[in-house]
């Protein structure tokens, strides 16, 4: 009986029942594991004309091999990663602990503008600021370096990225994460996909061995 109580109790604290518990609506703060992909609804992605497929089969070659080597995934893989995310968020900015490579996102809601581009290296996460409309937080992030991949077949990147992401906490336990992409250079029109997380209480990212520049897969 005392394990039934505790399992019903577990279950209405994630779904918002125990809303004294519940945290500020804007503060997506948390530990984090993937739910599910809205993988069956994420529109085709349409290659640009400008991306022939031998350009696209030696990027996805080049990507699988960076994958293998644990080079850094980067944005916005990590965000659609089975592997959890712990999301810290302050009132300046939300910074993002992913298990996977132990990649580090940082997002700024102290700025309006990216930084120009003369004093900011593209990176592989970008450059992200954002704001809040209503209780979903809207997340631009542009300055990549074309070095990104897509998704795990291979969706090539180039510089002129640009990433939205929406994040909206629906309850104490669930959060929507939108993901649209815009590449006019690699795509015909911006696509997406769509994740829900759920909350996992008193849990900690475990340690990911996998890191940039392994050697031992180089010799198989």
């Amino acid at each position: 009986m005392k394990a039934g109580i505790c399992v019903a109790t577990f279950v209405a604290a994630l779904t918002g029942v125990a809303i004294a518990q519940a945290p500020n609506a804007k503060d997506i703060s948390g530990y984090w594991e993937l739910t599910y992909m809205d993988s069956q609804h994420v529109p085709r992605a349409q290659l640009s004309p400008r991306v022939t497929r031998a350009v696209l089969d030696a990027q996805t070659q080049k990507d699988f091999k960076a994958v293998r080597w644990c080079n850094i995934l980067g944005m916005p893989a990590i965000m659609a990663s089975p592997r959890p995310l712990d999301i810290r968020q302050t009132e300046k900015t939300v910074v993002i602990a992913a298990e996977i490579n132990a990649a580090t996102r940082y997002i700024y809601l102290n700025r309006t503008a990216h930084i120009s581009k003369d004093v900011f290296d593209p990176t592989t996460n970008g450059d992200s600021i954002a704001k809040w409309e209503g209780d979903t937080l809207v997340v631009d992030t542009r300055g990549f370096n074309a070095k990104v991949w897509l998704d795990q077949l291979g969706k090539p990147s180039t510089e002129a990225l640009h990433v939205t992401t929406r994040f909206r906490r629906k309850d104490f336990g669930h959060m929507d994460i939108q993901i649209t992409i815009d590449d006019p250079k690699a795509y015909s029109k911006p696509w997406g996909t769509a994740v829900e997380v759920t909350l996992q209480p008193n849990t900690e990212l475990m340690e990911f061995i996998c890191l940039e520049n392994e050697k031992d897969t180089r010799r198989k």
